[in-house]
């Protein structure tokens, strides 16, 4: 397997902070200018052995244990609900209240750091059996 160099493992971190690769690409290579040469390059980089071996050695690395843990702290994800008070000028917390897109994002980079999507299908059902994580509950 051929190293990474310095901007492809630059590439590497930022698509597993991310999940983003033509953001990734925009942060890694920073002479690129077009969103969309960033967003081909992105998946040029992504289908790379090399590339691939590495995201694959962090997704492993990621004990199955400490995902689940994760996931439902973020699927409790909420945020502060606050209004203005005209009558007395003060503002009022109303409470916390679920924060769906949080919630969502900590699944979605779950699953794709554990390659649970079908590759270059996103719009395709995935099938995950739950049942094998029972035992981390």
């Amino acid at each position: 397997m051929n190293a990474l160099t310095k901007q492809e493992k630059k590439f590497v971190e930022e698509v597993i902070e991310t999940g983003n690769k033509t953001q990734a690409v925009i942060k890694a290579f920073p002479k690129t200018k077009s969103e969309k040469y960033a967003r081909v390059k992105g998946h040029r980089l992504i289908t790379k052995d090399n590339i691939k071996q590495a995201l694959k050695t962090v997704a492993d690395s990621l004990p199955d244990k400490d995902l689940i843990k994760v996931h439902k702290e973020g699927l409790q994800a909420g945020k502060h609900i606050y209004k203005n008070n005209n009558e007395t000028g003060e503002i009022d917390d109303l409470g916390i209240e679920a924060d769906y897109a949080v919630r969502h994002k900590y699944l979605e980079t779950a699953y794709k750091i554990k390659n649970y999507f079908p590759k270059d299908s996103p719009t395709t059902a995935v099938q995950v059996n739950i049942n094998r994580f029972k035992d981390y509950e």
